[in-house]
């Protein structure tokens, strides 16, 4: 393959801000199409990408369009189903925004969809490839804080203001913070606890408390879109012999220990320059276009999106229980 034609599905401010920035990172990239549904996205298109790229009103006219290596989507939430399966359909690889669907019968449905599906999917899980992640998740394979006991991860943010699916907060926001939980801890839960929140009618809250068992090691996601604060993430994890907090934003890592209680912190570059102010999304999108170009695997492949999702939809049930729901195998969608 000598050079991925990519196609943009919506192109709104994340397409703009993120993925476009992303992918000039790469001369093997080109943007052969895009596809917006109001007039002054597609003049914004034109203007901003080129005479040479083709301008479509929605994505079925660009998926019969030129042929294309790959797509990538940022659309509301709402159209994420129809999408996705016309893009599935088409045996295009696939890079997306969750949620798969805007209720948990659709995201079921797409599941069994994702996981039998030929072609690479690719979900957008930015946190997981921050590299103030992975030097944290080194850290913790070294034994830096001891055994680790535990592990939080807190949100805050003023994200209130600009709604959301009729999904519990921890599964709508789950498959990235859920992923940042697993990402520094190596090993996905396998149950869930939700502490219901509040906020509006209906499913969604505003604030969000859910606890993880990871088979004798506790997390949390603590979730609070209403905030004072504009955007803070914090993931701290306490061992037997220290602990260590990661600042997501500010790519830092504290860290302590018995033996060194004031501590050390740890300022970690990302490797590769930030997009959309979103460490970890610029490598995303390069860990994409090497499946599609190399045939090299992804992270963030269709099982591993399909388990963050069954953690969703367990999310979901311990809501409506009160109570510890145990997280179904990805085997169980076949």
């Amino acid at each position: 393959m000598t050079s991925v034609r990519v196609g943009l599905i919506g192109y709104g401010g994340w397409s703009r801000i993120a993925f476009v920035p992303a992918l000039r990172q790469h001369d093997r990239v080109v943007i052969v199409s895009a596809a917006a549904f109001s007039e002054a996205s597609q003049d914004r298109i034109r203007e901003e990408l080129g005479p040479d790229v083709q301008v479509y009103g929605d994505f079925e006219e660009l998926l019969d369009g030129p042929e294309l290596d790959a797509v990538m989507m940022a659309i509301p939430d709402g159209l994420h189903e129809a999408a996705m399966n016309a893009v599935l359909d088409a045996g295009i690889a696939a890079y997306y925004e969750p949620p798969l669907a805007d209720d948990p019968v659709g995201i079921r449905r797409m599941l069994k969809r994702l996981v039998t599906a030929d072609q690479v999917t690719h979900g957008d899980l930015e946190i997981g490839y921050a590299s103030v992640i992975r030097r944290a998740a080194e850290l913790l394979r070294q034994g830096a804080i001891g055994v680790p006991q535990t592990v939080h991860l807190k949100l805050r943010s003023n994200w209130a203001q600009f709604g959301g699916p009729d999904l519990c907060l921890a599964h709508h926001l789950g498959p990235w913070y859920v992923d940042g939980l697993n990402s520094i801890i190596g090993r996905s839960p396998d149950k869930v606890l939700v502490m219901d929140g509040h906020g509006q009618p209906g499913r969604r809250q505003f604030h969000s408390l859910v606890h993880f068992d990871y088979g004798g090691l506790w997390g949390t996601i603590h979730l609070n879109i209403d905030s004072v604060d504009t955007l803070e993430t914090t993931i701290e994890v306490t061992g037997d012999e220290g602990d260590l907090l990661v600042d997501y934003f500010r790519n830092t890592i504290k860290l302590r220990s018995k033996s060194g209680p004031e501590g050390e912190t740890i300022h970690v570059e990302p490797a590769m320059p930030v997009v959309g102010g979103w460490p970890g999304e610029a490598e995303s999108v390069a860990d994409f276009l090497d499946a599609v170009e190399k045939g090299t695997p992804n992270r963030t492949d269709a099982r591993m999106a399909a388990r963050l999702y069954l953690t969703g939809l367990a999310i979901e049930q311990s809501k409506e229980t009160g109570s510890w729901v145990e997280i179904e195998e990805v085997a169980g969608l076949g």
